[in-house]
């Protein structure tokens, strides 16, 4: 989608088409606002811009969405939840679709134009997803943190997860104890807990998506109340639960990024071992210093073991120095006149020499 489409579209009909892009070109449930008209601009421009996956023009558009957001401060950090419109709930969850985007987003290349992976393996890229992934979920969790929109329970994990991370950390200089991590029955009871949250968040969203699907069919307008709400206050509190569904979601993305990472970490690791031993460099090196170290021990071997024994005058305490080699499986001293003879005429030895004339 160009960029002169989506600037010529309001923020919720943005995010619409955003957020359609990550769920298989369906608009999503939360975007109340003219859904039908984003779909069809949607619709429209989805055969522009071929270089790019739909989930890197998601990024595009969200990220775009997220620099208009702030410049025009729409979400202040210093305000509480009830001085946050209606209209704008729904932008609070920009970082947490940026967050999945970044998950969903290929390791490999897809289009001719794009050349960005084929200077990291796909093990360091999906690394680095993960990680801008992470660092929108975590965005996302202190955001609604701020405006008190998550439960005690929520908070609490959010919490743990946040101290499991400072931990593993830490894990470059010392490696913990397991009294400072969560054993496996209080992780497997925080992901029951978790999981029961993430379906009462769902149960809630779904009823109230159906009430305001019974308003749109009966025709009712926006100030008259059905089962104790009118049509704001049923959006509102859609939004405050779809916001709560989403951070239950971004506690399990973190935890389960947190095991990827380190997976991640050890598949480098071989990739970089295997990298080290298909250098030719590195080959030759080996080859040249085992080479050398033959041709210096087939020098050594041609010449007989030798050795030197220290022994001591009985008469005048002298130390004297005996050498030996040994020669047919026995050790025999080698006389000092042969020992001279062998320095003189040893090989390599350029001998002095005269004509007939001179001497």
């Amino acid at each position: 989608m160009s960029s002169s489409k989506t600037e010529s579209m309001t923020p919720s009909e943005t995010l619409a088409v955003a957020v359609g892009l990550l769920d298989n070109n369906g608009v999503s449930s939360s975007a109340t606002t003219s859904p039908d008209n984003a779909s069809n601009k949607q619709e429209d421009n989805s055969n522009n811009h071929h270089h790019q996956t739909p989930i890197e023009k998601s990024i595009d558009i969200l990220t775009k969405l997220q620099t208009q957001l702030s410049r025009s401060g729409t979400l202040s950090n210093n305000e509480v939840l009830d001085d946050v419109a209606t209209s704008s709930l729904e932008f609070i969850g920009v970082e947490y679709h940026l967050g999945r985007a970044f998950l969903m987003l290929p390791t490999y290349q897809l289009g001719n134009n794009n050349n960005n992976s084929n200077s990291a393996s796909p093990s360091i890229l999906r690394k680095t997803n993960i990680t801008r992934a992470t660092d929108y979920f975590h965005a996302y969790l202190k955001k609604v943190d701020q405006l008190d929109l998550l439960n005690e329970a929520t908070i609490k994990e959010y919490h743990t997860l946040l101290d499991m991370e400072d931990i593993d950390d830490d894990d470059a200089k010392s490696r913990p104890t397991p009294t400072t991590r969560m054993n496996q029955s209080q992780i497997r009871e925080m992901k029951i807990q978790r999981f029961q949250r993430k379906r009462a968040a769902s149960q809630k969203q779904a009823q109230f998506q159906s009430l305001l699907q019974r308003r749109s069919r009966l025709g009712l307008a926006q100030e008259e109340e059905m089962e104790g709400h009118d049509f704001e206050s049923l959006s509102r509190t859609l939004y405050i639960e779809t916001l709560r569904l989403y951070a239950e979601e971004c506690l399990e993305e973190i935890q389960s990024c947190l095991g990827e990472l380190e997976m991640l970490d050890m598949a480098i690791q071989m990739e970089r071992g295997r990298m080290i031993r298909q250098d030719p460099r590195i080959h030759s090196d080996r080859n040249y210093s085992r080479n050398g170290a033959a041709d210096s021990g087939g020098l050594a071997s041609k010449q007989p073991l030798q050795m030197t024994q220290i022994t001591q005058h009985p008469l005048t305490g002298e130390l004297q120095l005996q050498t030996q080699q040994v020669m047919n499986g026995q050790l025999k001293p080698i006389m000092q006149r042969q020992e001279i003879a062998n320095q003189v005429f040893r090989p390599g030895w350029n001998q002095p020499t005269m004509t007939l004339e001179e001497l």
